[in-house]
This record gives C-alpha cells, sequence and structure tokens, in this order.
C-alpha cells in the first residue's frame, strides 16, 4: 500500500513509527519513541507528513505477571537486574538470535536470562511461571485479561512502534485538529481494551470504534 500513499490515492493511513522509518531508512539507528517520531519527520518525501504520534504502540516488549512485577518492584526492563532469583526469558525460536534477544538485554541494561523457546505458547508459560519474563507483543488483549505488565524500555532495545498517521501533506494542516485527538486519547492501556472488546466481546469494528469516541468526549 506505500505506492498507493506515496502517490496521494491514499491521504489518510494509520501506521506504526518504527516500521514506517524503516521502510524510507533502512539503516536507521533510532529507537526510542521520540527518536524513531522525530527522524520520521526527516525520513518522510515532501509529499507526506506524520501527524501526532499515539502513546499505544504494537510492538516486541518484556512483559511480567503483576504478580511478580509487584513482589519484586519492577516497573521497568533494568529493574530485572536486581531480582535475585535466575531469570528465564521465554519467546519465539528466533528471539535468541534477534538484537534485542537474551545478549542485548544484557548489553542494554545488564540482565542475565536462561532462554526458553516457548513459540505460540509464550503468554501461557509466563502465566503458568515456567517463564519469569516474556517477549509480548504490547498491543496484545491478553496483557490485560491475564493481568501482565509491561516493562517500561527507557534504553530503546526495542525499536518503538507508536501508533501514528501517515497523511498527504496537503491535507495535513485540514484534519490534524480532528486526527490528534484521536491519538491523543488512544494510550496504550486502551488500544489492548479495545483488542479485548474485539476478541474477547466479539463487537463490531464500528461499535468499537463509536464506542471509544463516544467514551473520550469525540463523538
Amino acid at each position: 500500500y506505500m505506492p498507493e500513499i506515496e502517490s496521494g490515492n491514499i491521504t489518510v493511513f494509520p501506521e506504526y513509527s518504527g516500521n514506517l522509518l524503516q521502510y524510507f531508512d533502512p539503516e536507521t539507528e533510532a529507537r526510542t519513541a521520540d527518536d524513531v517520531y522525530a527522524a520520521l519527520e526527516e525520513a518522510l518525501p515532501e509529499n507526506l507528513a506524520v501527524l501526532d504520534q499515539a502513546e499505544a504502540s504494537d510492538q516486541d516488549s518484556y512483559t511480567v505477571t503483576a504478580e511478580f512485577a509487584e513482589e519484586n518492584g519492577l516497573t521497568s526492563i533494568g529493574d530485572l537486574a536486581g531480582v535475585s532469583d535466575a531469570l528465564t526469558l521465554g519467546g519465539p525460536p528466533e528471539l535468541a538470535e534477534r538484537p534485542y534477544g537474551p545478549d542485548g538485554l544484557a548489553e542494554t541494561y545488564g540482565v542475565e536470562v536462561t532462554f526458553s523457546p516457548t513459540g505460540d505458547t509464550t503468554v501461557e508459560s509466563l502465566v503458568a511461571g515456567q517463564v519469569d519474563v516474556a517477549n509480548v507483543f504490547t498491543a496484545d488483549p491478553r496483557i490485560q485479561t491475564q493481568d501482565l505488565v509491561v516493562l517500561e524500555d527507557p534504553e530503546g532495545l526495542f525499536l518503538a512502534s507508536n501508533v501514528v498517521p501517515v497523511v498527504s501533506a496537503d491535507v495535513a494542516d485540514e484534519i490534524a485538529e480532528t486526527i490528534d485527538a484521536v491519538s491523543a486519547a488512544l494510550t496504550a492501556d486502551a488500544l489492548v481494551a479495545l483488542n479485548v472488546q474485539s476478541t474477547e466481546d466479539q463487537m463490531s469494528p464500528e461499535d468499537i470504534a463509536m464506542q471509544f469516541l463516544s467514551e473520550n468526549g469525540l463523538a
């Protein structure tokens, strides 16, 4: 769809900041949300623009159960270094070789883990206590339904991928006020809740959208 966006046939499209940046600048070293957004503004062709990014994202994370977070005083990935017991990390098999995998975790945050390839059962393994930390996407509805906690990543171990509207530059000023208000309401928790309404409650996209807009005074 990117050629359609670049040609102007599509004038507004919801994307993820990190993925979009890597499309235009595959060699980027930006990782944190603000750095990725700033680099994206610079990397876009002149006929495209991005409006305000949302807090919400759908990206890799290191996630723990709420119980484990409370027991060990965890809010960010770096806090894992203070856990006295040996830690096991669960995730897809390829995580072992990814730059944000066990080696990146040790290099960036000084956190040593044993890796367990949990594949499609990563969340189930985390909830069952078979692993202590899991590689989970931040918009996964099970973050809410299974009472999980996404650990903050201040050092940018993962590429930030915040929800961001990419638009034709010639309509950006006209629509920014309306769409920026929606993005401001789209927090990380809100996106997870929307996904719960879709997957668990089986609500239609139209009903989910209208309820979200109504609850946030946008409709």
